[in-house]
């Protein structure tokens, strides 16, 4: 058997460079805490989160608007906890992995705490700014993001909108498409997309530009005016929004539209 060479017992100086770089990559890595959806698993954000297959979906917005309903509408189950008062329920970082598209796409959904709380909430705001912007950022460093979501309740002033959007937007810029997911709006007639036929121009005068939109309810069926229509409706919309943008955007780097436009998929 021939003897190995020196060239085989010693890695060349290049593999060494690239082995030092990463080790301190993974060290600056940030480190903020990620719930599984058991309940009891925590991740590191420099961690593999997901398979070549899976696409990240960070969904975030003020407390009580409906963002673990809107994961257990996409999940199909009740897999999130969630709350009938305005209160958010969501105190960490919790993500849920599942299938939607006739199990076509693979997504982890990280479910974020509200924002806009008050200082004495479990969660108050600036605490809840600063988790949403660590998470983002590394993800986004790590070009494993592939749609942010904005979760909004119907009823909200288009005003009252444009601060989270303004933070979300500078932390992420047009790297990452962002998408509007509008709920509470089982009782709209004819039907929920006439929330955006009448607010579309007013998000627009107010510089806000979005990747798709998708109007919605994400009450379940036994709750006052809520249709198991609706509720389907809901679901494709929701679902056809997420495999649009994330199918687009595979390789999580979006340069995104052009300030001022607004490229919408609508809820039939």
């Amino acid at each position: 058997m021939s003897r190995p060479t020196t060239a085989e017992k010693q890695p060349s100086s290049v593999s060494r460079r690239l082995t030092l770089a990463q080790h301190k990559l993974n060290l600056n890595q940030a480190s903020i805490p990620i719930q599984s959806a058991a309940g009891c698993n925590y991740t590191r954000v420099g961690e593999p989160l997901h398979h070549t297959d899976t696409h990240n979906i960070v969904i975030f917005g003020e407390a009580g608007t409906g963002k673990s309903s809107l994961v257990n509408l996409i999940a199909r189950k009740d897999v999130a906890v969630t709350s009938s008062d305005a209160k958010g329920c969501t105190t960490a970082v919790i993500q849920h992995e599942t299938w939607i598209q006739n199990e076509t796409l693979k997504v982890k959904l990280f479910d974020t705490p509200g924002l806009d709380e008050c200082h004495r909430a479990e969660v108050p705001d600036k605490k809840a700014r600063i988790i949403l912007k660590e998470l983002v950022q590394s993800l986004v460093k790590q070009s494993d993001i592939h749609l942010i979501i904005y979760c909004v309740q119907g009823k909200r002033t288009i005003r009252a909108l444009c601060s989270n959007y303004e933070f979300i937007r500078s932390q992420v810029k047009w790297k990452v498409p962002i998408v509007l997911v509008v709920t509470s709006l089982e009782s709209y007639e004819p039907d929920m997309e006439e929330w955006w036929r009448l607010n579309e121009s007013t998000i627009s005068k107010h510089g806000m530009t979005f990747a798709g939109h998708a109007c919605v309810t994400t009450a379940m069926i036994t709750q006052y005016k809520v249709t198991e229509h609706r509720r389907n409706q809901s679901y494709d919309a929701v679902c056809k929004l997420i495999g649009q943008c994330c199918l687009s955007n595979k390789t999580a780097v979006n340069t995104g539209p052009s300030r001022g436009t607004i490229h919408d998929i609508p809820s039939k």
